[in-house]
């Protein structure tokens, strides 16, 4: 039963499209989801940007974000699986949420952590930023594709656009030219080399990689002008500023110009921390084993920087995610769903 009903929960997430800046119609439905269940909420928003909060003075708040990429696929289901852009990144999350807080209602529990439905994770985190503006929990569970993973450490990140130049030249005259796309693979190659992307981590490893390239050559040249974007991963325990001085001399060694649109240090949460603890009892009773580290910008980052101590749980895989063949199985909706009601339940006790 539990299986079906978040099926049909996720579902109808999935049917209401919410990619970034297109959230009303979302929020209006998980609004009056909440409010058939009598819960009170509270909306907040800055004109642009809208969340949806429950238990507000709350110490220990779930955080999901309702936002998508652009569709990229279609919403429909085979057996127990359940396809569709957003299914894994993250309405997985709130639909485990929302089965959660029917759940609690109908046994008669209390609802002793808040919740607070965020816009914009995808495009610009600015859901999450307006949140910790008006609100400062002691702790918090940001809900991201993790396997079930309780991810306590968190990546570090380097974002940089950069332009690479070269040298025209006819097409069948290479040696009289300076292929740019070489000179990107050449500067890249370089980065790969330095000692920080050699280390090793315990979670996952530390990446650079270029994920964008647009290189015009529209009549048989040696192409003189590469566009493109990079993207670092670093350690929880890599400081970007270190990063940065060892990158900035080969940039300025390989392009006309280079700006970084984002860099953040990641974090690691200490095995004796209280919400560490408190996911470990509820991972006790729910048969979830594994702790691990999240490789990607999440909202736990604007939580961590506010000095709330975070960790990222939830249904999903981050690797399908983004992709054309997003999927995620409900009953790993339940499992999470499930892991919230316990840690709801050892919070409101004071274990």
């Amino acid at each position: 039963m539990k299986t079906e009903r978040a099926k049909e929960i996720l579902l109808q997430l999935l049917k209401i499209p919410s990619p970034s800046g297109e959230e009303d119609r979302i929020m209006l439905h998980i609004m009056e989801f909440l409010h058939k269940l009598d819960y009170d909420v509270h909306i907040e928003s800055d004109g642009q940007i809208i969340d949806l909060v429950v238990n507000p003075e709350a110490e220990l708040f779930y955080e999901v974000h309702i936002d998508t990429i652009p569709i990229r696929a279609e919403p429909f289901v085979r057996g127990n699986i359940v396809y569709g852009t957003g299914a894994s990144d993250i309405k997985g999350g709130a639909a485990a949420i929302l089965l959660m807080l029917e759940n609690l209602r109908r046994e008669g529990k209390e609802l002793n952590v808040g919740i607070v439905f965020v816009s914009d994770e995808e495009h610009g985190g600015r859901g999450s930023a307006l949140f910790m503006e008006r609100y400062k929990p002691k702790m918090a569970v940001v809900l991201e594709p993790t396997d079930l993973e309780v991810h306590i450490a968190h990546a570090g990140n380097i974002e940089a656009y950069f332009e690479v130049d070269g040298k025209e030249a006819h097409g069948a005259c290479p040696e009289s030219g300076v292929n740019a796309i070489e000179e990107t693979y050449k500067m890249l190659e370089e980065m790969k080399k330095l000692e920080p992307f050699n280390a090793k981590g315990k979670y996952f490893d530390p990446h650079i990689g270029i994920q964008e390239l647009v290189c015009e050559n529209p009549v048989y040249l040696i192409p003189a002008l590469c566009r493109g974007r990079l993207e670092a991963r670093l350690l929880p325990d890599q400081e970007v500023e270190d990063i940065l001085d060892l990158l900035d001399p080969i940039f300025d060694e390989y392009t006309l110009k280079y700006e970084y649109t984002e860099i953040w240090d990641g974090y690691k949460l200490e095995p004796d921390e209280e919400i560490v603890q408190l996911a470990k009892k509820a991972m006790d009773v729910t048969d979830i084993d594994e702790f691990g580290g999240m490789r990607s910008w999440t909202d736990a980052i604007n939580f961590m920087y506010n000095g709330t101590r975070t960790i990222v749980f939830g249904p999903g895989n981050l690797d399908i995610s983004h992709t054309k063949n997003e999927h995620i199985d409900v009953r790993d909706v339940v499992t999470a769903s499930e892991f919230l009601k316990a840690l709801n339940e050892i919070y409101g006790k004071g274990e």
